[in-house]
């Protein structure tokens, strides 16, 4: 099947992975952690006391035998709160070799982590992701032999992962992102979608534990008192008032709003993939393939 009539929505190839590929090497506290959250969180706070060269890793998922000269990209960021996570988390890792099946270059992203309980180190931790996530994507797209089209570049992102793919996307500069996953993420100004002609594909629901629907502060939804994160982070805007906003400036934009509530919707508390997973993951499928030619 030629590169230029897939559909991109149907499997149609099998898959080979190139993990730990470096990216960058950079000074930090962390760049991945167990999958068991709870667990490695508290022991993370120790490592806080410095910080020291990182390197920092992708996976690559690539489409085997395909025929194309050219290939889309899906670049995929993990959550975490800037605090926790690994590129080979169940649901980024299966949603890459998906992609890969479909013919994109799939790449999932580990970044740097951690921060001093304060607003100053928050927004360090923030701005240090995505200039990461911007790195890796450069990375990517220098790769020729990856043969990536620079022209369909697609990127997705749960909770924290989502906020650096709206940030990547809306920058001012940077290659054209033509349509993004933004799976419960949020954004601290909606002025910054003015910035580009990028579709949005938004998944959240509104009784999210974590993230703010409309507008607030993290882990504080729903009326909480607790945790006080108005000292560390500031007020965010949710997928409801992203979505909104992206209709008013004539965006190509969708935004499913579940009824579950909870925060990652694609995964059960025992970490198995809820049917949510399969439904995220086609409609990404679709919404990508008809992003494809969008002027």
């Amino acid at each position: 099947m030629a590169g230029s009539l897939l559909s991109y929505t149907v499997p149609s190839f099998e898959v080979a992975v190139e993990r730990d590929v470096v990216y960058k090497t950079a000074p930090g506290y962390w760049d991945s952690t167990p999958a068991d959250r709870e667990q490695s969180a508290g022991s993370l706070l120790l490592r806080q006391a410095r910080k020291r060269p990182l390197d920092l890793k992708m996976d690559i998922y690539t489409p085997v035998e395909d025929a194309g000269e050219k290939r889309p990209l899906l670049l995929m960021l993990h959550g975490g709160s800037f605090f926790i996570g690994n590129k080979q988390e169940k649901g980024q890792a299966a949603w890459c070799e998906y992609f890969a099946s479909l013919g994109y270059v799939a790449a999932s992203v580990d970044y740097r982590m951690g921060f001093r309980p304060n607003r100053k180190g928050f927004a360090q931790a923030e701005q240090n992701a995505f200039e990461d996530a911007s790195d890796a994507l450069d990375f990517l797209l220098g790769w020729d032999g990856l043969r990536i089209d620079p022209d369909r570049i697609f990127i997705a992102g749960t909770s924290a992962g989502a906020m650096l793919a709206l940030r990547l996307a809306f920058r001012p500069d940077g290659p054209r992102i033509r349509a993004i996953a933004n799976c419960w993420g949020a954004v601290h100004d909606l002025g910054i979608l003015e910035q580009a002609r990028t579709g949005i594909l938004s998944f959240q629901s509104p009784s999210d534990p974590l993230m703010p629907y409309r507008r607030g502060y993290p882990f504080r939804t729903g009326g909480k008192r607790w945790p006080p994160t108005q000292w560390v982070c500031d007020e965010l805007f949710g997928t409801a008032a992203i979505h909104e906003r992206a209709l008013e400036l004539g965006l190509r934009a969708e935004h499913h709003a579940f009824p579950e509530a909870r925060h990652r919707l694609h995964l059960d508390p025992d970490g198995e993939f809820t049917p949510r997973f399969f439904e995220i993951r086609d409609r990404m499928a679709t919404f990508f393939s008809e992003s494809m030619t969008d002027d």
